[in-house]
């Protein structure tokens, strides 16, 4: 299972993404090299927490992290200033179609020198030149996607300027490692009797603490549930818990809010009480 970006219009009934092939990349060279008109997939509806938001929009994005920024300026074309970062115009995915909006485009390319055009990388000082002061205060969204690293920084950069962290939104495509939060306490290894809902259907089984996570463990028993990456990022696995504690040992798509509401990424969670109930119709 893989997760991909829809880089369609919301006003149109036509579904498009985008896939950029990579090296040794099993569904990307696939998608792209064997998939013919005509054939057909089973897919999962659009998933995530990327969704558009505001009147005044900041797109920062670079690499293929350009595909659902390219859905949101096709949905809102007005008040939208775009940084896309790459290496050369050749490996710019969507360039033509990018210049036909008349919107604020800043393209950046680390490997080549174009007219009109920023040389460098999507940093601080880059950041800081485009994004003045003015802007930054504008009460914009910011909408952030492409390699973790970036990711961070931006992040790190708007939060320092003033910017609420809940104007800032960012997707990942690839899941990174956060030390430090395994679960390795054995002196805190419970057995918990564990609920899953699924469509209806319950699914009771019991579960140790430093056990399999409940997402693996609820398809053991057979439930069906949702899942892409296991990875913590894409937020297919996104579900409630109704009574109990579990926790999360990594999370890069659920909002604090929405963790506040007992949402977790099943991907990630294990039981802490004696009885949890996890309801994945409560979406």
């Amino acid at each position: 299972r893989r997760s991909y970006s829809l880089c369609s219009s919301t006003e149109i009934m036509d579904i498009a993404i985008g896939v950029k092939r990579i090296e040794n990349g099993k569904m990307s060279t696939f998608l792209t090299r064997s998939l013919e008109v005509g054939d057909s997939l089973e897919v999962l509806p659009p998933l995530g927490n990327f969704i558009l938001e505001g009147d005044n929009v900041v797109g920062i994005c670079a690499g293929s992290g350009i595909t659902p920024i390219l859905s949101m300026i096709k949905s809102q074309p007005n008040n939208f200033t775009l940084i896309y970062g790459n290496k050369s115009q050749n490996t710019t995915m969507f360039l033509d179609e990018i210049k036909s909006f008349d919107i604020d485009t800043h393209f950046v390319f680390s490997q080549e020198d174009v007219e009109r055009c920023i040389a460098g990388r999507i940093n601080n000082d880059l950041l800081n030149s485009i994004l003045t002061t003015q802007k930054l205060q504008e009460n914009n969204h910011y909408f952030i996607c492409g390699p973790g690293e970036m990711i961070e920084d931006t992040e790190k950069f708007l939060l320092e300027k003033g910017v609420k962290s809940d104007r800032i939104h960012f997707e990942r495509f690839v899941a990174v490692t956060q030390d430090g939060d395994e679960i390795n306490d054995t002196d805190n290894d419970n057995i918990s009797d564990v609920t899953v809902i699924i469509d209806g259907d319950e699914f009771q089984y019991q579960l140790s603490t430093q056990g399999d996570t409940i997402l693996d463990s609820a398809m053991d028993q057979g439930a069906d549930l949702p899942f892409s990456c296991k990875g913590a990022v894409c937020c297919t696995c996104k579900a409630k818990v109704m009574e109990g504690e579990v926790r999360m040992t990594q999370n890069f798509s659920l909002s604090d809010q929405e963790v506040e509401e007992g949402y977790i990424l099943s991907c990630q969670a294990h039981p802490v009480s004696k009885k949890i109930i996890v309801d994945f119709d409560e979406i």
